[in-house]
């Protein structure tokens, strides 16, 4: 073969091979959709204001965007298109009144409802013409959800209500009352707040007296970090420790160079990975010498969560707040 010959076909390889690395890195983001969405948007929005006691239908609702939906009776057909309101209605409200769930509710390496999910054979899309067809009389979207899609559903004049906020326990909780609240399920919804702050005090009582907080930073492979602000924030001040990222004045989910790792040196690394790949995810980071040589690593200390409890927007991020605990003073008790 002549070099002439040779060189269009290295190009052409090259443009493959460049092709493919950008398929790759688009399907990463694709597979943890949910929280790199989240991390882009923008603040919160006005959260959604509640009655303090429940009253009968018909109940109105007004979004985050100020959008106003009026409920006329009990839902009877109702449709999630978010996995968080998956969990929170499987919990909260009865099986019969769903009719569709969205995809991510059998994807073992997000959903923690697999099993109850699998109760509800109706999913969801992005395509407003596939979700209408179940004639819902209360759809819940939120503001990661795909716009067009929720345009559509509005302009189509379907019951749709929109969740904007995720930034702490206490949104989580908000949006647990606001589902509760638009299927009649208050009493449920409530109940579950419960036991989310019982759970959450016992995890109080692990925190170690007498003793300095744990520094700890996020970190994933494609350099995020999440500061001041996040739901990850939240998560480590709930476990008795500080957020490095936060102290260091980044707000919301930004992109940084590993170095900072070195030069802030945390006493501990989190990050994230699917259920059964996180010996494989520690090793990645490692690959990394900034990660490598923090104090962190070389003391073991890189903490790597269950993607379920990391990622979710429900009242399981209790959990996430367990797992830390364990990970912070599971060799201090």
């Amino acid at each position: 073969m002549s070099n002439s010959d040779a060189q269009p076909q290295n190009k052409s390889f090259k443009g493959s091979a460049l092709y493919l690395a950008a398929i790759i890195a688009v399907l990463l983001l694709v597979i943890a959709g949910i929280e790199v969405v989240r991390r882009l948007k923008a603040p919160a929005d006005t959260p959604t204001t509640i009655p303090a006691t429940a009253k009968p239908f018909p109940r109105e609702l007004r979004d985050a965007r100020g959008d106003s939906l009026v409920i006329p009776g009990l839902p009877q057909r109702i449709v999630s298109q978010t996995l968080g309101t998956d969990e929170i209605l499987l919990v909260i409200c009865p099986t019969e009144r769903i009719v569709a769930l969205s995809n991510f509710a059998e994807d073992g390496n997000y959903s923690n409802a697999v099993e109850a999910a699998r109760r509800i054979p109706g999913r969801t899309t992005q395509d407003a013409e596939q979700i209408l067809q179940f004639k819902p009389d209360l759809i819940f979207v939120a503001s990661y959800s795909r716009a067009e899609t929720v345009e559509l559903l509005k302009a189509s004049r379907a019951p749709v209500f929109r969740f904007a906020n995720f930034d702490s326990i206490a949104d989580i909780k908000s949006n647990i009352r606001t589902v509760g609240y638009a299927t009649g399920t208050d009493e449920a919804a409530e109940k579950l707040i419960r036991q989310m702050d019982e759970d959450l005090a016992a995890v109080r009582a692990r925190i170690p007296k007498n003793q300095s907080p744990a520094r700890v930073m996020s970190y994933d492979q494609l350099g995020y970090t999440a500061g001041a602000n996040t739901i990850f924030d939240d998560v480590v001040r709930s476990a008795g420790a500080v957020n490095v990222c936060a102290e260091r004045g980044i707000k919301g989910f930004a992109q940084i160079n590993s170095e900072k790792i070195l030069e802030w040196q945390p006493d501990f690394i989190i990050t994230s990975a699917n259920q059964g790949k996180e010996k494989t995810m520690y090793d990645k980071l490692l690959q990394d010498p900034a990660v490598a040589n923090s104090k962190a690593a070389r003391a073991g200390r890189i903490i790597v969560i269950d993607n379920r409890h990391f990622l979710t927007v429900s009242h399981h991020v209790v959990r996430f707040v367990e797992d830390l605990a364990d990970g912070l003073y599971g060799d201090r008790k």
